[in-house]
């Protein structure tokens, strides 16, 4: 996973000190996906280029120097890369109003409802996935 950052915002710091993460998504049908992995600040700016979008102009904003003006040359213009060592994952089973009425009977009854069905993908799956 690639992601974009300012360098003067903090988090490549805290990147540098701290490299491994956990990144969570969430829908609205509770669905949900959890990547860990090791994170690496990219300078390259070939790689900038590459996955630059001009809607990163609004968030990193212009200094008005020549230099600093958000970019793709932009010093403060880097990638936050994510190597994914972990991913798991749940997809619903069930209708929403489904999964909510299993939700009441497991609240009434103590057992746990079956909503989501889990998966888990370990580094040697996904380094399989990757080298094909």
């Amino acid at each position: 996973m690639i992601f974009h950052a300012n360098s003067e915002s903090g988090k490549t710091d805290d990147l540098d000190a701290h490299p491994e993460v956990n990144l969570g998504f969430l829908n609205n049908s509770g669905e949900w996906g959890s990547v860990s992995g090791k994170a690496t600040i990219e300078t390259d700016r070939e790689k900038v280029r590459k996955y630059y979008s001009q809607a990163l102009k609004a968030w990193i904003g212009d200094l008005g120097d020549g230099k600093h003006d958000g970019g793709p040359e932009d010093p403060r213009v880097v990638l936050i890369k994510i190597h994914s060592k972990t991913i798991q994952y749940a997809v619903s089973r069930k209708s929403q109003v489904s999964s909510t009425f299993d939700v009441v009977k497991g609240a009434v009854t103590g057992e746990s409802p079956q909503v989501n069905k889990l998966r888990h993908l370990d580094e040697s799956e996904l380094q399989q996935w990757r080298s094909s």
